[in-house]
């Protein structure tokens, strides 16, 4: 009877695999322990993006694999995921415009045809003069102010991505993948924004990076409140037709994040509701505007359960104007509409009116400023946020254009504007001709009304947090659009979204 002899390098990698994982063990639980808000909210990135390739890989392109890579944290953590950069030697890279531009390229390089088809919107037109006249700008700029000239100019020169979303909106089948991403993704900018009370000290355990000044990765909320109303609008006119969830649960899922406004206090967002009724109003929507006035009911309902149940506990929420109460809400709501006592305006009012002012003063001050604007690189308003930042923009994405680019630049926004809209409106007019495309395209417009509503009073487009949607949904829409002008009849939810033959 034979005796098995032991192989010692067997036992000795053995061993070897033991003391790295107890290595292993040992590190991760002193990071815990030490940054446990940092390490959970790594681990969470961590796992949202293996959730996307291992979901996405098989239905999706490899560049369009990248869009969401980028899109993602840019929709929940904004300002946070801006600033997270790469690089060496003192020069740093924003990753989320790196992944953008990796995506950009590798589209271009199949499908270099779409930026000339594009061309034949006259929307589009109006931003490709934006971009010339701001490359006119940078000429001059950039030699006397170097990267800040660059990082001014951002908001002109992100459209650059718009194709993204055109070549996206031309395929069903990756339009339809796209819908579902972007449920979950509303569903975790509920989660997230639920955070909000606890920001000051998420920020204090966040990983900090950027190119200017050092932010922290997490703990930021500029634009979750506009995702809030238009995911809400999602999960009730679209999830019920990519998901097989129970509607009561979709109809929860829209009455939170309505309920949720309360908590970021974004009073842009009240006004962004009565927005939605109008529109659906004149669009005669009566079963999605009754469908949206009973989730709002229901998102009442929500917040005075939440606002009983933390009082009966004794906790108490801190919003990001005042306390999450119904008496503080009405209050603020009363100064949107101008009925509200004087001495409970917020300092923000006064602030924006002498910005509102300073950009003003600047513009006049030459004719070059006003006929061209004043370029990129300069600051237009003298501001400091409570962390002591410079704030070099005005809370109105519109008058950052008159600043940046003076009336030639203004006239060519204000003319994209009411082009887009109008596209928008000949489209919802024949909805009968659109079919089951009709709520993505009805969300769309809206999801357009309300960016531009979050701009004019908060300085959206100036990062990239807020330019690159934007673009990217406006080419998604002119993509659906041009391909149901040569596909009438399309089917969208019929189209299964198989994995992609490579």
């Amino acid at each position: 009877m034979s005796i098995p002899i032991s192989d010692r390098t067997y036992d000795t990698r053995l061993w070897v695999r033991a003391l790295f994982g107890f290595a292993l063990a040992t590190a991760l639980g002193v990071l815990v322990a030490s940054y446990p808000f940092a390490v959970f909210g790594a681990a969470g990135v961590c796992l949202a993006l293996y959730g996307i390739f291992s979901w996405c890989h098989e239905r999706l392109e490899f560049w369009q694999v990248l869009v969401l890579f980028a899109l993602t944290p840019y929709l929940i953590l904004n300002y946070g995921f801006d600033n997270l950069a790469v690089g060496a030697g003192g020069v740093q890279f924003p990753v989320g415009e790196l992944l953008m531009f990796a995506a950009l390229a590798l589209l271009l390089g199949r499908q270099s045809w779409i930026v000339r088809s594009i061309m034949a919107e006259s929307s589009v037109v109006c931003l490709a003069a934006l971009l010339l006249l701001s490359c006119a700008h940078l000429i001059v700029d950039v030699p006397r102010y170097g990267l800040y000239a660059v990082r001014d100019s951002s908001m002109f020169f992100e459209v650059v991505f718009l194709p993204l979303g055109v070549a996206w909106g031309i395929n069903p089948r990756a339009t339809q993948v796209l819908l579902r991403w972007m449920f979950f993704v509303f569903v975790l900018n509920l989660l997230y924004s639920w955070t909000f009370s606890w920001g000051e000290q998420i920020r204090a355990w966040s990983p900090s990076s950027g190119v200017f000044h050092p932010v922290p990765l997490f703990g930021n909320y500029w634009q979750n409140a506009p995702f809030l109303l238009v995911g809400a609008l999602f999960c009730i006119w679209l999830a019920p037709s990519i998901e097989r969830w129970p509607s009561w649960i979709l109809v929860g899922l829209a009455a939170a994040q309505l309920g949720s406004l309360a908590i970021l206090q974004a009073r842009s967002m009240y006004v962004g509701i009565l927005l939605v009724l109008m529109i659906l109003l004149l669009l005669g929507e009566s079963k999605k505007l009754v469908g949206f006035v009973s989730t709002l009911a229901w998102g009442t309902g929500v917040l005075a359960v939440l606002l009983l149940a933390v009082s009966v506990l004794g906790i108490e929420f801190q919003g990001r104007m005042g306390p999450v109460q119904f008496s503080f809400i009405v209050d603020q709501a009363k100064t949107v509409l101008n009925v509200g006592d004087a001495n409970t305006r917020f300092s923000h009012e006064v602030d924006r009116s002498r910005w509102y002012a300073e950009v003003w003063d600047r513009v006049r001050s030459s004719p070059s400023n006003l006929i061209v604007g004043e370029g990129f690189g300069q600051a237009l308003i003298t501001f400091e946020n409570e962390e002591g930042i410079p704030v070099r923009q005005p809370h109105n994405s519109s008058l950052t254009v008159l600043g940046r680019l003076g009336l030639a630049g203004l006239s060519m926004w204000v003319l994209f504007i009411i082009l887009t809209a109008l596209r928008y409106i000949r489209a919802l007019r024949r909805g009968h001709t659109l079919g089951e495309w009709f709520p993505l395209i009805l969300w769309l417009f809206l999801y357009f009304v309300l960016a531009l509503l979050f701009t004019s009073v908060q300085p959206a487009l100036e990062f990239s947090h807020g330019a690159i949607p934007f673009y990217f949904f406006l080419g998604l829409s002119i993509g659906v659009l041009r391909n149901l002008e040569n596909n009438p009849g399309l089917p969208l939810f019929d189209a299964v979204a198989q994995p992609v033959r490579r």
